[in-house]
């Protein structure tokens, strides 16, 4: 017998067993309950969830994302449907592993058919966008409106009034979209307000039913900043006049996961190409930061805009400061009397500016983080606060500026 051999064994004659050291190593290093990290280990499913949520949301110290996907299959092998559910949205986005979309949707879908009400939404949201497979519209309204039905709420309400908005024809869906608009949510409202506006559907275009709506979503937590329908078409019909006021209308797309910067992106080129552009080919094609789930610097970005529109963006910076914003901020509201459109980050989170009014003394934001219409304003002096990142390059970690992309070869190779 060795040593180490002798030393355990006589240490385990006191009761220290080997459930009672692993409990001892994971609460000297993340602070946590003993009882969870040794009920854990005994094989107590919640637990496992639960040890899961900590070290994927940094609640127990540093955030650890292998160690949550360690715990998500633990319980997952049992089929909780909760831990399916998490442990496919850590596939799904790379963390903690490596990212596959295909068995995300699988480990989805497994929830799903426990009626686990977010796996439904995630598996409807495979289906929308594309993830881990080819994008089926039908399937993904299927799934949203199973979501719905078995718990309806804004979380369950919100992706079915999005995935209405793909289908071709909104007749069987009447019913449904009047139960929509009684969920009293801002995001829910504005979407079924945007289903009126287009006419998506064949619905018939009524913009008495969009008011009502928008007024709705005020009523109900609508940030004050956003505008609605009525106000981008005011400012769509607006000519530019240089130095007083610029807006371009840009398409709206919801983000995903840490996708900011390439949904941004994609909102821009489809601004010169006329046609949409998915933000996750840009991300594919992102040099050095293509793996879902991970934030994208601009240069690396900057090559993914170039594979799928040939396109070159250029970058520029100015110092976190007032001489920074005094000298930057000409130079955006010159691209945009231009008639061009531009990327700023907001404090690492990236956005397309669009407009500016000079008497009111703000800049148009094509928000992806914000649901549709997703345009808002801020003002100069919130932009000479907000207007700045740490990270918008890979050799700027750390470093505040104030960045933009500039897109001047878009406007030249698309002759808009």
């Amino acid at each position: 017998m060795t040593m180490t051999e002798s030393s355990f064994m006589g240490r385990s004659r006191k009761g220290f067993t080997l459930i009672a050291l692993l409990v001892f190593i994971a609460t000297a290093a993340y602070a946590q309950r003993p009882e969870t990290i040794e009920a854990a280990v005994k094989g107590d499913v919640k637990s496992q969830i639960k040890l899961g949520y900590g070290f994927r949301d940094g609640s127990y110290g540093k955030k650890d994302n292998q160690k949550a996907f360690e715990w998500f299959s633990k319980a997952a092998a049992t089929t909780n449907p909760e831990a399916l559910d998490n442990l496919g949205w850590l596939v799904e986005n790379g963390m903690g592993t490596t990212a596959n979309g295909a068995k995300a949707r699988e480990l989805y879908r497994k929830a799903a058919d426990q009626k686990h009400v977010l796996a439904i939404n995630n598996l409807a949201r495979c289906y929308r966008d594309g993830v881990g497979g080819a994008v089926d519209t039908k399937e993904a309204l299927k799934w949203s409106v199973l979501a719905f039905e078995t718990n309806p709420g804004p979380e369950t309400a919100n992706p079915l009034a999005m995935a209405l908005l793909n289908e071709p024809s909104l007749t069987p869906y009447r019913a449904l979209i009047d139960r929509l608009a009684t969920v009293m949510n801002h995001k829910v409202l504005k979407n079924v307000a945007r289903i009126y506006h287009e006419g998506s559907g064949g619905t018939e275009k009524n913009p008495q039913r969009v008011r009502e709506l928008f007024a709705a979503a005020r009523a109900h937590g609508m940030p004050a900043e956003l505008l609605d329908a009525d106000q981008l078409d005011d400012l769509a019909k607006r000519p530019r006049v240089t130095g007083q006021f610029a807006y371009q209308p840009t398409h709206h797309l919801d983000q995903g996961y840490n996708m900011c910067a390439p949904t941004s992106a994609a909102m821009g080129l489809e601004f010169y190409l006329g046609k949409p552009v998915d933000p996750y080919a840009i991300k594919k094609n992102s040099d050095g930061q293509s793996q879902p789930g991970t934030g994208t610097a601009w240069d690396c970005m900057m090559h993914g805009i170039k594979a799928v529109s040939g396109h070159d963006w250029e970058f520029r910076s100015w110092p976190n400061n007032d001489t920074g914003f005094d000298a930057g901020l000409p130079v955006l509201l010159a691209e945009l009397d231009a008639g061009r459109i531009a990327l700023i980050d907001l404090g690492e989170h990236t956005v397309v500016l669009s407009g500016y009014d000079a008497e009111k003394q703000v800049v148009y934001i094509n928000n992806p983080a914000y649901g549709w219409p997703g345009i808002h304003t801020v003002s100069y002096a919130d932009l000479r606060k907000k207007w700045h990142s740490p990270w918008h390059v890979t050799t700027t970690k750390g470093v505040e500026a104030r960045p933009v992309l500039l897109t001047a070869d878009s406007a030249k190779k698309s002759a808009r």
